[in-house]
């Protein structure tokens, strides 16, 4: 089964369910899906299922023509989410039960070039509605569940808007870590059909609306739309938007068209994005409030667990050793441990277990005391590898693991050197003195994933007196209300200056106040630990 999703002339959202009696698009009254517009033809369109049951749309000798996703057809197979025009009409094909297909970014162009001859019109001043445009907006995601995923709003808000802007196609992205980065999460008429091609969407404009936070949309005037560009004839883009901070961005063209997006049209997206950028950041809040209530008696036992298993650091002298844990709302499992080997050696261990579960945190305890019984056979802080081999080989041979993250360091005075292993973890921060940095960097596979991965120790000189840092991801991954972590960046610059080399106990107070102001009260979703070792 499938629907048809279309705007009449009223401006009401309607569906037609496609069986299998063939459903006819024109302008007489014997059509199921009638526009009033020139031109459109008599009989414009069919829409029939097969006896397989896939569906097609056939264009019925149309003055006009129509379109599949911008391009001009004769006879089509269907696919979900295709967009079909007619006029200056759009019908959207909707099939019951079909997987979405995942949309990589070979869709922009490989080039930094805009479409050529388009002036581009760029908004970031306040817009204005009419009534009827905010009453659509607020039906973008009013009829989903309380716990609807972002990846369904999206779908369904995209779906509208084109049908509403009269669009051919478009997508919605969240944005990614790395500058510019875009992540598609819904997508309509971008996939390309066997045999057929696709015209590109231009990076310039999508970076545009990611870097500066403003919408726009192209060309200006109709007399500037060039149908051999290249580029889709005309187009729009606006940020999502959640409390002034561009959480993603919201794209839609027409690759065939002889008049521009309006400037209400534009004045619409722009909106848009506000609209259903807020949605989609309310709909991850409700679903959290959703699930944390159900979860809380686990998680409450699987914290008792991790509490019993948690002593504090006790550093051999001449060292000085504090930690401190952040407890997370929704996940926890980290553990560490500082083990003193006697005459001037020890060694810090790290552990995350990166979830709300038993079976991930007895793993992180188990390795802990592997590590723990090893060394105290071993008695040497700076040869790690075989310590770390003989964990990896017992855990990769087990039928059930949990991904468990280790940092292990190493000190050794009479060396004058600190050795360094990080299995999946955060590296290391070393200071060796006021405004003295050094990020102990050294990236190895995850306990348990390759039982022949052989780890590497990595080491350096250590000066009279010095901090070692090691940390969690929870820690940086600390929020605000806006989503924006507090990040490794701050956390270096916060070390950097030249008053945080203190006491251990007073770093990690330093570090904490500035995480919690930061976050503003806002509650950490996972485990933040951090523990200092310290020496003069």
């Amino acid at each position: 089964m499938a629907d048809l999703r279309f705007i009449d002339d009223a401006g009401h959202l309607c569906v037609i369910r496609l069986a299998r009696e063939p459903v006819l698009i024109g302008r007489t009254n014997t059509c199921q899906i009638m526009f009033v517009d020139d031109m459109i033809s008599r009989e414009h369109a069919r829409f029939e299922a097969d006896a397989e049951g896939r569906c097609r749309v056939r264009d019925l000798g149309s003055r006009n023509k129509t379109y599949v996703n911008g391009q001009q057809v004769t006879e089509m197979i269907l696919s979900h989410g295709d967009v079909v025009r007619v006029g200056g009409h759009v019908v959207e094909f909707l099939s019951e039960g079909s997987p979405r297909e995942r949309l990589n970014l070979d869709f922009l162009t490989p080039d930094r070039s805009e479409p050529p001859g388009s002036e581009w019109v760029k908004v970031k001043a306040p817009v204005t509605l009419a009534l009827e445009q905010v009453a659509k907006l607020a039906s973008c995601g009013s009829f989903l569940g309380a716990t609807a995923r972002i990846e369904e709003i999206a779908e369904v808000a995209l779906g509208r808007l084109l049908l509403d802007l009269q669009a051919d196609r478009g997508f919605i992205a969240r944005r990614g870590d790395k500058k510019g980065e875009i992540l598609p999460i819904a997508h309509r008429g971008l996939t390309i059909q066997p045999g057929g091609s696709r015209m590109p969407v231009s990076q310039t404009f999508v970076s545009t609306a990611v870097l500066q936070s403003v919408a726009g949309r192209y060309p200006r005037e109709a007399s500037q739309i060039d149908s051999k560009s290249g580029y889709a004839a005309t187009g729009m883009i606006a940020p999502l938007l959640h409390r002034h901070d561009i959480i993603g961005v919201l794209y839609v063209d027409r690759p065939v068209a002889s008049q521009p997006f309006s400037a209400m049209a534009l004045q619409h997206i722009t909106a848009a994005g506000a609209a259903v950028g807020g949605i989609m950041a309310e709909s991850t809040k409700r679903l959290s409030d959703t699930i944390v209530p159900a979860e809380a008696a686990w998680q409450s036992a699987v914290r008792r667990i991790q509490s019993g298993a948690t002593t504090a650091p006790q550093a051999p002298p001449p060292f000085a050793a504090a930690c401190k844990l952040r407890k997370g709302s929704l996940r926890c499992g980290d553990l560490y441990d500082v083990i003193a080997l006697g005459d001037g050696k020890c060694v810090l261990t790290v552990l995350d277990a990166g979830g709300s579960g038993v079976s991930g945190l007895a793993q992180a305890m188990a390795i802990r005391a592997g590590i723990r019984c090893a060394l105290s056979v071993r008695g040497d802080a700076m040869d790690l590898s075989p310590v770390l081999d003989a964990l990896n080989r017992g855990l990769a041979g087990q039928p059930t693991r949990q991904l468990v993250t280790a940092v292990v360091v190493g000190v050794d005075l009479s060396a004058g050197r600190v050795a360094y292993i990080n299995a999946g973890g955060l590296p290391p921060l070393l200071l060796m003195g006021a405004g003295r940095l050094i990020t102990l960097d050294q990236p190895s596979l995850v306990l348990g994933v390759d039982g022949e991965y052989a780890y590497e120790v990595n080491s350096v000189d250590l000066p009279a007196d010095f901090r070692i840092v090691c940390h969690t991801d929870g820690l940086v991954d600390a929020a605000n209300a806006t989503g924006e972590a507090f990040g490794e960046p701050r956390l270096h610059e916060l070390l950097l200056d030249r008053d945080a080399f203190q006491e251990p106990g007073a770093i990690i107070e330093r570090i904490l106040s500035a995480i919690h102001t930061h976050a503003g009260g806002h509650a950490p979703d996972d485990d933040g630990t951090v523990l200092v070792l310290g020496k003069g």
